[in-house]
């Protein structure tokens, strides 16, 4: 009888234990969330309005540098990121607030959240570029549909 008992009460511990490791991940995210709250990648947030905000002037000076930057083969190729000492981010890009230059891929990432961005893309810049694509500067934002969204911020004439 108390062999049974112990073996039952070993059980219920065990289904205890269990079921707060699977609330405690739960838990965390909620008090993540709370204290640590993720930034938004819709068309409503901030960075997507900063992505707009920016002139006609700096956009074309901005693909300029960012095709120049592709061509350089001193440039890594997850490029530079703000905030990361060990690449120091060049003067053309430093009055941008965004978090990630990639000027071989031909994009720049405004803001991250978690799973999907806000990106800067550039037509015709980088590995990716196609002979005779038009110079274009795409603002993408969202994850799913309806979400998903792209604007054309700059293009050459």
């Amino acid at each position: 009888m108390n062999k049974r008992f112990s073996f039952k009460l070993l059980v219920w511990n065990f289904f205890y234990a269990i079921l707060a490791l699977l609330a405690l991940p739960i838990i965390l995210i909620i008090v993540m969330d709370i204290v640590w709250p993720a930034p938004s990648c819709q068309e409503d947030s901030e960075a997507v309005a900063y992505a707009r905000s920016l002139s006609t002037e700096r956009l074309a000076r901005l693909y300029r540098d960012m095709e120049l930057y592709s061509h350089r083969e001193d440039i890594q190729l997850d490029g530079y990121q703000f905030g990361n000492e060990r690449y120091e981010v060049p003067k053309e890009f430093s009055d941008l607030k965004v978090r990630k230059i990639r000027p071989k891929d031909g994009s720049i990432m405004v803001e991250g959240c978690f799973d999907h961005y806000i990106y800067l893309t550039f037509k015709g810049v980088g590995r990716l570029a196609k002979p005779g694509e038009k110079k274009k500067i795409i603002l993408n934002w969202g994850e799913h549909p309806p979400n998903i969204g792209t604007q054309v911020l700059w293009s050459e004439n």
